[in-house]
């Protein structure tokens, strides 16, 4: 079974960072194509979220094209990815989330975008460890 953990703390909605956890697995290789995932109420009980929250995860990653829904024997990870433009168009998804999420966390700290950008080119610049 896959090991997937909620951030409670983040203000990334749970049924995001299923998804993003998802995600992440099946590119990293450590989800494979045709592996089962955990039913919804066993997921819901092991995040401790309402199962809505799974299905809502577990629907948007079919509306991608990542998984497949085999009616009594389970959710899968699909054989096939989803075509590069599919691709693009999630990640860039991706990004304007992850970017919403990070002004609204900079706003709060009272970190101005140019604060910011001034730090991360600082720190692209380091060599790497």
């Amino acid at each position: 079974m896959i090991d997937l953990k909620l951030d409670k703390q983040s203000y990334v909605p749970f049924y995001r960072q299923i998804v993003d956890m998802i995600l992440s697995g099946i590119s990293a290789g450590t989800i494979l194509p045709g592996e089962r995932l955990p039913t919804i109420r066993d997921l819901a009980v092991k995040l401790e979220v309402n199962p809505n929250t799974v299905v809502k995860a577990y629907s948007q990653l079919q509306l991608l094209g990542f998984l497949d829904t085999q009616q009594g024997t389970g959710v899968f990870v699909r054989p096939q990815p989803p075509a590069q433009g599919e691709k693009n168009a999630e990640n860039q998804r991706a990004l304007e989330e992850i970017c919403r999420d990070f002004i609204s966390r900079a706003q709060l700290q009272n970190l101005s975008i140019d604060e910011i950008i001034e730090y991360l080119r600082s720190i692209q610049k380091q060599p790497s460890t």
